[in-house]
C-alpha cells in the first residue's frame, strides 16, 4: 500500500483544491486506480473549499466555495488530543478500484472546525499550525485503524505542512515531496508551538518544516530535474537525500478521446479541429476560424500573467484569448491581475474563466491552439498545464523553467523564450521582464506564422508524441517505485 498525505486534493467533483498540487495528487489517485496500485491518499475536507470571488462595486470580494459531501461515503471516525482538547473527526472516502481518497472532516470542537473550514486560509498562526497537526494525527490514526502500518510500502508526504505526521509515526520509507523552490514552500512556525504541543525545545527559531521533514524522512523528492540544484542550494546538508521525479499527468483524465490514438500530423489536425469546435461550444466562446491562445493557471506573480495582458494589447492578428485562474485572497498582485483579466474580457476576443475547475480546465486545453506558459525562470517547480496541453497535441510557447526544459526543443515540439536560470532571482526584475517579454512576443508571432503556413501541425504532432511518452503517470509511478 502507498500512503500519501497532502494538504489538497482535486478529484473531479469536489472543490478541495487551490491549483496544481491538488490536481496533480488527484491525477496520481486516478492513475493508481487505472494501474491497479494499492494507494490511499489522505487530506483534510474543507467545507468552504478554497475561494470564490463575487464582484461588488467594482471590487472582487472573496467568498466561500461550497464543497459537497454527497459523493463521499463515511467510513468511520476518530478522537485524539490536540491543543489540550479532544478533537473529533469523521473519515469520508471515495474509492475507485485499488485507490482510496480519504477526506478528514473535523466535527468538533469549534476552534478546530473554524481552523479547517477553508484551504490555505487561516485567521492566526495558531490556526495554521493546528490545522496541520490535525491532518497529521488524523492520517496516522486512519492508517493504524483501516490499513495497518505493516502494509505500508511508502509514506509520501506532499509538501512540508504534512511532515508533522512524522512526529506521530516514523516510517523507514517516508519521503518528503517538495513541490516548490519558492520560500512559501518552506513554511515556518514559532518554536513555542512545538513546545506547547509536543514538549520539544527546538533549537531553531523559527522552525522550518522542510528542514524537519528532510531530517526525519528517508528521502527528499523534487518534481523536476532542474529543481535539484535549487533545493540543494537551500538545504545543502540534505542534498545527499534529494532526487528528482519529474511530474506527469494522468493522460486518460486530460486527453480528449478523439486524439487518443492519432498516427500522423494530418490525423491530429482532423481530430483537433473537431475537438476544438466541441470545446469552444461548451465554453460559450465564439472563435470560428481563429487561432486560440490560452493562459490558464493559478494567479500569482511568478507565473507572470501580466505577460498575456500585454500580449493582448500587442498582437494585431485575428486571434482569441482564453484566460483562467484565481488568486489567494491575500495576494494583492494576484487579485489585481484578476481585475485586469476581467477588464480585458470586455473585449470581443478575450474570455476569462476565474473558477478554473477540472472540467473547465480540460475544455480550455481542448479549445486551444497555442498554450502560453510564462513563469519567471527559477521559480516554477515543474508546471503541468503545458503537459496537459501537449498530450492533446497543443504546443506551448514556454519559458525555460520547471519540467519544460526536459522535453521541449525550440521549434520542434514547442517554442521557448527567456533564460534558463537555476537560482531564485527577485521577481521584481523589470530589465529581465522587459527583455523576456520581447522574446516571448516574437515567439508567439513565430508560432502564429507556423500555424498559418501549416508547419504548425508538425510541431503539434511532435509535442503529442514526445509528451505522451515522457509526461505520463506510468513513467512517474515507475520512478517512485509504485510499479
Amino acid at each position: 500500500m502507498i500512503i500519501s498525505i497532502t494538504p489538497e486534493l482535486g478529484v473531479d467533483f469536489l472543490k478541495n483544491f487551490a491549483g496544481g498540487l491538488g490536481v496533480l495528487e488527484a491525477d496520481k489517485f486516478y492513475a493508481a486506480a487505472r494501474l491497479g496500485v494499492p494507494y490511499t491518499v489522505i487530506t483534510l475536507f474543507y467545507p468552504e473549499g478554497y475561494v470564490k470571488y463575487r464582484e461588488e462595486n467594482g471590487d472582487l470580494i472573496p467568498a466561500a466555495e461550497p464543497n459537497p459531501l454527497e459523493k463521499l461515503a463515511k467510513v468511520g471516525g476518530a478522537e485524539f488530543a490536540v491543543r489540550g482538547d479532544t478533537v473529533s473527526v469523521s473519515y469520508y472516502a471515495y474509492k475507485l478500484n485499488t485507490a482510496t481518497a480519504v477526506f478528514v472532516k473535523v466535527e468538533k470542537p469549534e476552534w478546530a472546525v473554524k481552523a479547517t473550514r477553508k484551504l490555505y486560509q487561516e485567521d492566526t498562526e495558531a490556526d495554521r499550525f493546528y490545522k496541520y497537526v490535525i491532518l497529521a494525527k488524523a492520517a496516522v490514526e486512519y492508517v493504524e485503524r483501516f490499513v495497518g502500518w505493516d502494509r505500508v510500502k511508502y509514506l509520501d508526504l506532499q509538501e512540508a505542512y504534512t511532515v508533522l505526521a512524522l512526529f506521530f509515526k516514523r516510517h523507514p520509507r517516508a519521503r518528503l515531496v517538495i513541490h516548490t523552490p519558492a520560500p512559501w514552500g518552506h513554511p515556518t512556525f514559532h518554536r513555542r508551538f512545538f513546545r506547547d504541543e509536543f514538549g520539544f525545545e527546538m533549537a531553531m527559531e523559527p522552525v522550518v518544516l522542510t528542514e524537519l521533514g528532510l531530517a526525519m524522512a528517508a528521502e527528499g523528492v523534487v518534481v523536476s530535474k532542474k529543481m535539484v540544484k535549487l533545493t540543494c542550494n537551500t538545504f545543502p546538508h540534505h542534498c545527499h537525500k534529494i532526487r528528482p521525479v519529474t511530474n506527469a499527468v494522468e493522460i486518460p483524465r486530460w486527453e480528449h478521446p478523439k486524439v487518443a490514438d492519432v498516427k500522423s500530423p494530418e490525423e491530429l489536425k482532423r481530430a483537433r479541429e473537431a475537438v476544438k469546435e466541441e470545446a469552444l461550444r461548451a465554453l460559450g466562446v465564439e472563435a470560428r476560424g481563429k487561432v486560440v491562445l490560452s493562459w490558464a493557471r493559478r494567479m500569482t506573480h511568478y507565473k507572470r500573467p501580466h505577460f498575456v495582458l500585454q500580449l493582448i494589447e500587442d498582437v494585431n492578428r485575428d486571434v482569441v484569448f482564453l484566460l483562467g485562474g484565481r488568486a489567494h485572497p491575500d495576494d494583492r498582485y494576484g487579485v489585481e491581475m484578476m481585475k485586469k483579466f476581467k477588464e480585458a474580457a470586455r473585449m470581443g476576443n478575450v474570455y476569462y474563466f476565474p473558477d478554473l475547475d477540472v472540467e473547465t480546465a480540460r475544455r480550455i486545453v481542448w479549445a486551444s491552439d497555442i498554450w502560453l506558459f510564462t513563469p519567471f525562470s527559477g521559480w516554477e517547480a515543474s508546471g503541468t498545464s503545458f503537459m496537459k496541453a501537449g498530450v492533446n497535441g497543443v504546443p506551448s510557447v514556454a519559458s525555460r523553467d520547471g519540467a519544460v526544459v526536459e522535453v521541449v526543443a525550440d521549434g520542434y515540439n514547442g517554442w521557448l523564450f527567456g533564460e534558463d536560470r537555476d537560482r531564485l532571482l527577485p521577481l521584481d526584475s523589470p530589465d529581465i521582464d522587459r527583455r523576456e517579454y520581447d522574446e516571448f512576443r516574437r515567439k508567439v508571432e513565430e508560432a502564429l506564422d507556423a500555424y498559418h503556413s501549416g508547419r504548425y501541425w508538425e510541431v503539434a504532432y511532435n509535442a503529442y508524441r514526445t509528451f505522451r511518452e515522457y509526461f505520463a503517470m506510468d513513467r512517474l509511478f515507475r520512478e517512485y517505485g509504485y510499479l
